[in-house]
């Protein structure tokens, strides 16, 4: 029986996020009712304070739009919400798109997800959350692992840092041994290939924007 052929990276990478992201980055809704409850709290104002000041705002409104029941709310709720906060409907907007993870993300040095390439002996450590933007993380190749161009082939710039080990890389005709410290920044649709010589893993930050999709 033939051997089936591994995704590469960015096929791999791309399916991930779009389980991850159920609906897709550029469907995911705004929690528009989180951050109204978040700043009414950070002002310590009630409900019925916050109704009060907001002038024409019913507290069964509030309660249901914080609660999540009204999904859409209306630009009349929304100026009477931002009214009641002192700051522009359009503030409160910026204020949800910075709370989604793809705008903020404090991370520690597991990273965010990773990605095993077994065939390849590879692994892939994001510390970067699912986004279309933008890639940084560790790619940890086992021992006389090697990858060629087709793994990490498109259109866009790639800066590679080597962590631990050393590596071999062939950029076109132009043949470099990486060792820890040295860096490497190159088009991704050059030809290329990648070999870990060591009897241990080798390990370099990758870092490319956008990232693989």
């Amino acid at each position: 029986m033939p051997h089936k052929k591994e995704e590469s990276f960015y096929q791999t990478l791309g399916n991930e996020i779009q389980k991850k992201a159920g609906r897709g980055l550029d469907g995911q809704r705004l929690d528009l009712p989180a951050v109204i409850r978040k700043l009414r709290k950070e002002k310590k104002f009630s409900g019925v304070d916050f109704c009060r000041k907001a002038g024409d705002l019913d507290p069964r409104t509030l309660t249901a739009l914080e609660k999540g029941r009204i999904q859409n709310p209306s630009i009349k709720t929304l100026q009477s919400v931002a009214r009641g906060l002192g700051i522009t409907v359009s503030e409160i907007f910026r204020e949800a798109e910075t709370e989604k993870e793809e705008y903020f993300y404090a991370g520690s040095q597991k990273g965010a997800y990773q990605i095993d390439f077994p065939r390849h002996g590879i692994k892939a450590i994001s510390f970067t959350p699912f986004t279309k933007d933008f890639f940084c993380g560790k790619m940890i190749f086992g021992p006389h692992k090697r990858l060629d161009q087709t793994f990490f082939q498109h259109r866009f710039p790639l800066f590679i840092w080597v962590l631990v080990g050393r590596f071999e890389i062939t950029v076109e005709q132009k043949h470099l041994v990486l060792r820890e410290g040295d860096n490497l920044y190159f088009n991704g649709i050059l030809k290329h290939f990648f070999y870990n010589p060591l009897e241990r893993e080798s390990v370099f930050l990758m870092i490319t924007a956008p990232t693989f999709l």
